[in-house]
């Protein structure tokens, strides 16, 4: 039978809402939110900085696994060891998060985990705010010479109850708590906007050198969905302990001056912005199809009205979510009442002298911070022994397999994997290699004493440089064993004991650039760093990562907040935080 063109177009449109219907139903059996934002940000004298973010995500009708973290216009240096999520029942999951170009990554459970519940993500991440011009030099109207502080956490695609940040700063102050008059002493100068956006509050906190330094914590409550938090302060010259050389900004001046300027700036632009979006016509709907729904209301109802009821259902529960999670912040008041500001996380489950034995060296070479090419090359020492490869070069490095015989283990097979016929080394593969090494090291280590394991595996270093010595043998190594066996990784720790002894062996071994460094010597790379931050032994292992860009600032006044209804598809979408899948 012929359809009339009333049928054929009643048919698409039925069809069309079949499809939405039934594309909507999957998407409403997981629902996840985005509760609540914590950043916690350490500015280092020498200018650099670490920052953690603590996320609390709240998943139903389904399983969660991750979300999209983005907003940063500058690659982040990850801390891997400080990334994890602590799922509902108290357990512990370590992250994989993938870099998707852009500046976009995809932050997941490892091995493929989902929850359903509450849960705490924590992201750590570091940068350079000096060179990156998110600290630097400027003068206010006056004249005065001024540091200033520029930043913003990333923002969202979905409201939150609240959003905090605490920013560190080295400045030693007496102690925990600050009396109203040391509050009104400090110098600082803020933009309107901070002052409009945020409840502020300003104690100490506790370093790890038992001093306390200057915390400014700034609060937000309801938070819309891309809603900013740029913190714009200004302090006099000198005021904090920094060492780095700061980059001199002119025309970035403190107080309402550049502000206003600022503002009558926007107000332009959005005129402008306006005027564009009124020229603008869409273009009229098909007169056909109007007439069409005009003559068949019933078929209207029967389309759309499954549609509404879902989505009725749909906004039903959330908002019973809302009010259940609304209720969790009843009675809480600000600073000087009942609520008490947060404190740096440490977000340990460490048992105090729990040690995680067993480790492979690579492992272990890992943990003790040694740079990846040597980590690299106790894999290779370790297969040299054991007749597996031969090295042919160390700068760049480059092997050659002299056996057919099966690697035995894991870290064999992948190490392996991560080079090309030629024997030279593939990056994105040994990337991966040192990635899954290290998430296999958090998931040993997380409930472990850090310091008692790392002493315990210095003595094991010991050990190994003993046994490397031909007139001592294995039998250092094997220590006290009663079968005097050498134990599992034998030849690696051989290799370890060797390459700890003679420091010059391996030591032109070389990795693609990007492999070449870590975190930690990232954030130690600045020789005149020896500040308040600085844990007992000289690590970083206590900072709490990481920054923000100049250029992701500077859009939230140059395009979000002037231009907003021309171009926040076109701009800001594409670079917000969240998509929970």
């Amino acid at each position: 039978m012929r359809r009339t063109p009333l049928k054929s177009a009643a048919f698409r449109l039925a069809a069309t809402a079949a499809f939405l219907l039934a594309a909507a139903l999957p998407a409403a059996a997981i629902s996840a939110d985005l509760v609540t934002a914590d950043a916690t940000v350490l500015v280092r004298p020498d200018g650099k900085a670490s920052l953690q973010y603590r996320l609390e995500w709240d998943a139903s009708g389904g399983k969660m696994h991750g979300f999209y973290f983005e907003g940063e216009a500058f690659e982040p240096v990850w801390d891997m060891d400080r990334c994890w999520a602590d799922l509902p029942g108290g357990t512990r999951s370590a992250l994989s998060i993938k870099d998707l170009g852009g500046g976009k990554y995809d932050v997941v459970l490892a091995q493929g985990a989902g929850f359903s519940g509450k849960a705490y993500y924590n992201l750590s991440y570091a940068g350079d705010f000096a060179a990156l011009g998110l600290i630097g030099l400027t003068k206010a109207a006056d004249g005065r010479e001024l540091v200033y502080f520029d930043w913003g956490p990333v923002w969202w695609d979905e409201g939150l109850e609240s959003r905090t940040i605490r920013l560190v700063l080295p400045l030693a102050v007496k102690g925990e708590t600050l009396t109203e008059d040391e509050k009104a002493a400090i110098p600082v100068q803020t933009e309107e906007l901070v002052n409009a956006q945020n409840k502020i509050d300003w104690y100490g906190t506790r370093g790890d050198d038992g001093r306390y330094y200057l915390t400014g914590l700034f609060f937000q409550k309801d938070v819309p969905a891309q809603g900013t938090q740029r913190l714009q302060l200004y302090f006099p010259e000198g005021y904090l302990s920094l060492s780095a050389s700061l980059q001199d900004v002119e025309g970035k001046t403190a107080a309402s001056d550049e502000a206003d300027s600022v503002n009558e700036n926007q107000d332009e632009l959005a005129a402008e912005a306006q005027a564009q979006a009124d020229d603008y016509a869409p273009p009229a709907a098909p007169d056909y199809f109007k007439d069409r729904l005009r003559a068949q209301p019933l078929l209207d109802l029967a389309i759309f009205l499954p549609l509404i009821a879902l989505a009725l259902f749909l906004y039903t529960r959330r908002l019973a979510s809302f009010r259940a999670k609304k209720a969790l912040l009843a009675g809480m008041t600000w600073a000087g009442d009942a609520w008490s500001p947060p404190k740096i996380l440490v977000g340990s489950y460490q048992v105090p002298g729990k040690i995680a034995e067993g480790l492979h060296p690579l492992e272990v070479a890992l943990l003790m911070e040694l740079p990846l090419p040597r980590a690299a090359a106790i894999m290779v020492e370790g297969l040299r022994r054991q007749g597996l490869i031969e090295l042919v070069d160390e700068d760049p490095l480059q092997i050659k397999l002299q056996s057919d015989k099966k690697a035995e283990s894991g870290y064999e097979e992948a190490f392996l994997a991560a080079f090309d016929a030629e024997g030279r080394v593939l990056s994105g593969l040994m990337a991966d290699f040192f990635e899954s090494a290290i998430k296999s090291l958090q998931e040993k280590i997380w409930d472990c004493d850090l310091e008692a394991t790392k002493a315990y595996y210095r003595e094991r270093i010991s050990a190994a440089e003993a046994a490397s010595d031909p007139a001592q043998g294995s039998a250092a190594l094997s220590g006290s064993r009663s079968d005097a066996s050498p134990g599992p990784y034998y030849a690696y720790w051989m290799g370890y004991g060797y390459m700890s002894r003679h420091s010059n062996y391996y030591a032109s071994v070389s990795l693609p650039k990007e492999l070449n460094t870590g975190y930690a010597d990232f954030m130690r790379s600045a020789s005149c760093f020896s500040g308040c931050f600085s844990p007992s032994g000289g690590t970083v292992d206590a900072c709490y990562s990481a920054c923000h860009n100049a250029c992701h600032d500077a859009c939230h006044s140059a395009c979000h907040s002037a231009c907003h209804s021309a171009c926040h598809s076109a701009c800001h979408s594409a670079c917000v935080s969240g998509g929970a899948h």
